[in-house]
């Protein structure tokens, strides 16, 4: 494929800094590494060249496109330095180091490191990580370095004491650690270069050297970043100074914007060229993986956010098949439909690597298993681990298995410690020995302490863990099943125990959570008289069931984990409002316009295929909830969308078998139309077999837009009774009515 004219332009563009902006599919990528092979081309030696981006992945590929292209072209891109920010920034601590405190062969600390370290800074601060779990205090001080901040001013994260206080101890502690063990995390790469290159002075009393530091701001005479949309500002900062005297070229889309959670600001890439006043700006427009269906809805769902600037996607390819929206009554019935349909494509041939099913969270993922696993259809969740293998639901049965077996050693192990107690090994092997040598339980062990080999304070806590559970038993009694759970995660000091809702992890598991109860108020009201064995049974048996063909293997992902990839087919899964967008999100308008591009960008994974699905009654916190649909479902264009629900039958719920292994391609039937199934040539302008649903939009030529209230009727004498907002409730004549 040869260039097109902007893309040209941003190959051949010198004498100042650029910004490119690149819409999804626009080749971003074969841009980037013509332009760094055209410098070459030009005379530029390729050590003087510096190519970041985020990932391992993206920094190979980059670096093969360009050896490829360069043999292509008769040249040498040898020395060359192509890498992740964290790479780049190791390369150059490897020799500018001892400037702040590193010296040339320092440890570079992964994540379980720091875990094993920040463990030990709290326990010589004599924190309590069951009060202060490592991974928050963790997470904190990385939401620091993302921002530059230093253990003295944490008071920058606005934390509520106690949490302040030992953030920041904390915090300090940890470097002092780091610094004694010759060693850096992922943070301290980022933020010790920046001391570097700011030439100011280092951490063990020394003057960064200013030779060195301006021999490496003045290396390149070309640098050129990727997905630039994603820095946080000390990212942005690196490489500005980096550039000091380098022609500058970032790459990115701010429509795409969506890590915002874990420490991306988009205002750098908002803000870049009046950052740079010299900034020559490219929009790279024409698509080449979707249709122009799919780029409409794309456009249409982003064009409301106000902070971006601004680009209309459009293509050479035809506008394809026509996107779907299609409403269930529930859940269940949303992924049955899904899987369903799923299903029918794979007797069709079609690749299962192909297909894609998408979600807000995670938690999300636990229906959509369920109905693949009940039509034996293997299935990945990429980016995340399966739902009943997560260790918050794990932790949670655990508690369950022993309220229902008292005996099960191995749920007591996993339970006697979750949340942290203090109960170590040593103690649970002495459980051990006591109950071997009367062939018994861990559990009848847990009566018998005065005859364990425990020190005073171990058996005064494995006391506590034995009253707990016997609590438990007693509180849990002739409880429904979600509160069994509820008292559980309660009493236990789990639910506690994770941290703060402004803990990204911690909210994730407690999403997860909620979604395990949503999971038993489900099977309560299904089947009013099951006990909790029998739900163990079933999640016991659902969970031990392999993957059917490995051939066939679906993936299931969180709209996040899918940035970057592209599929034919798209199933855009809960959109409703509080689904998604996210419910966090309501009330925060920065929140919601990173909610929109989330949005943008899963559209944009479709090529061809799409289709948006939202239920009216969703298990929420335990309880069945009426959800709006999702406002992006609103800025959908009207021409190249048709919308499906249920037809007037009775309840899918009603007629669905009420158990997990019930077959949910025999028992539901989808909402949208066998007849118009995905049909190239199908429009949304009313044919014969459009399915009708209460509360879907319809336009009359004199009464404009409305939503249906009931009908009657068939063929050329179906009527619909239609709420107008101007003229109130009319029954009319299908025939003259189109969907809105």
């Amino acid at each position: 494929m040869s260039l097109n004219a902007e893309q040209k332009r941003a190959v051949a563009h010198r004498g100042s800094s650029l910004l490119v902006l690149a819409g999804a599919g626009t080749g971003k990528t074969r841009v980037i590494t013509h332009r760094v092979a055209a410098l070459i081309e030009d005379g530029v030696e390729p050590w003087r060249i510096l190519a970041v981006t985020f990932t391992n992945k993206a920094a190979g590929e980059m670096r093969e496109r360009v050896h490829d292209l360069g043999h292509e072209m008769g040249i040498s891109t040898d020395g060359l330095w192509v890498g992740t920010f964290h790479a780049t920034c190791a390369r150059i601590l490897r020799r500018y180091g001892e400037a702040v405190g590193l010296s040339r062969s320092f440890t570079i600390y992964d994540a379980t490191d720091q875990r094993t370290l920040m463990n030990r800074v709290l326990k010589e601060l004599d924190y309590s990580t069951s009060m202060f779990p490592t991974a928050q205090v963790l997470g904190y001080v990385d939401r620091a370095k993302n921002r530059g901040i230093g253990p003295a001013s944490v008071s920058q994260l606005d934390l509520e004491e106690p949490l302040h206080t030992v953030v920041s101890r904390a915090y300090a502690r940890y470097q002092e650690r780091l610094r004694a063990a010759d060693a850096a995390d992922f943070g301290d790469l980022l933020n010790l270069t920046l001391e570097v290159l700011r030439n100011e002075t280092a951490s063990r009393g020394q003057l960064a050297r200013e030779d060195e530091a301006g021999q490496l701001a003045h290396r390149f005479q070309h640098v050129v970043v990727d997905e630039y949309q994603d820095t946080n500002a000390v990212q942005a900062e690196l490489v500005d100074r980096l550039a000091t005297r380098a022609e500058l070229c970032v790459v990115g889309d701010d429509d795409q914007a969506i890590y915002g959670w874990r420490g991306a600001d988009v205002a750098q890439i908002l803000g870049f060229s009046a950052r740079h006043e010299d900034c020559e700006i490219i929009r790279l427009e024409q698509n080449y993986r979707s249709t122009g269906h799919v780029l409409s809805c794309a456009d249409g769902i982003i064009a409301a956010n106000h902070r971006r600037h601004g680009k209309t996607l459009w293509t050479d390819a035809d506008d394809g098949p026509p996107i779907r929206v299609c409403r269930f009554d529930d859940q269940r019935d949303e992924a049955a439909a899904v899987v369903s349909e799923i299903v029918r494509h794979l007797d069709d041939g079609v690749d299962p690597e192909e297909m894609v099913v998408f979600f807000r969270t995670n938690a999300q993922s636990r229906p959509f298993e369920e109905a693949l696993r009940e039509v034996g259809v293997g299935y990945r969740v990429l980016g995340g681990m399966r739902f009943f293998d997560r260790q918050e639901i794990k932790d949670l049965v655990a508690y369950l298995r022993l309220l229902d077996t008292p005996t099960s050693d191995l749920d007591l192990e996993r339970a006697i410690n979750r949340p942290a107690r203090g109960i170590g090994q040593k103690s649970v092997d002495a459980l051990r020995r006591l109950a071997a040598s009367e062939s018994q339980s861990l559990h009848w062990a847990l009566g018998e302490l005065d005859r364990a080999e425990l020190g005073a304070a171990a058996r005064k806590r494995v006391a506590a863990f034995a009253d707990l559970l016997a609590r438990l038993r007693q509180d849990c009694e002739g409880l429904a099943l979600p509160d069994v759970a509820r008292v559980v995660l309660e009493a236990s000091g789990y639910w506690e125990a994770l941290g703060p809702n402004s803990d990204i992890e911690a909210a994730s598991r407690r999403d997860n959570l909620d979604e395990f109860i949503n999971a038993l108020a489900e099977f309560t009201a299904a089947q009013p008289e099951a006990t909790l064995s029998d739900y163990l049974d079933t999640i016991a048996l659902a969970s031990s069931e392999d993957d059917a063909d490995a051939r066939q293997v679906v993936t299931l992902m969180t709209i996040h984990a899918g940035k970057g990839l592209e599929f034919d087919h798209v199933y855009v899964t809960g959109m409703e409002e509080g689904v998604f967008p996210h419910v966090r999100s309501l009330d925060d308008p920065t929140a919601m316009d990173e909610e929109r591009r989330l949005a943008y960008v899963a559209v944009t994974r479709s090529r061809r295929y799409l289709t948006f699905s939202y239920v009216g009654r969703r298990f929420m916190f335990g309880q069945e909830q009426v959800n709006r649909p999702s406002r992006f479902l609103r800025d959908l264009p009207s021409k190249g969308v048709v919308r499906f629900g249920e037809r007037s039958r009775g309840s899918a719920a009603a007629t669905r078998r009420a158990t997990v292994g019930a077959n949910p391609a025999v028992d539901v039937e989808p909402a949208w139309d066998a007849d118009i199934e995905l049909d190239e040539g199908a429009s949304g302008s009313g044919e014969e077999g459009q399915a009708l649903y209460i509360g879907m939009n319809m336009r009359h030529p004199k009464f404009g837009v409305g939503d249906v209230v009931s009908w009657s009727g068939v063929g050329d004498h179906l009527k619909l009774t239609v709420d107008f907002a101007r003229y109130g409730r009319k029954t009319i004549l299908a025939r003259f009515c189109v969907p809105a």
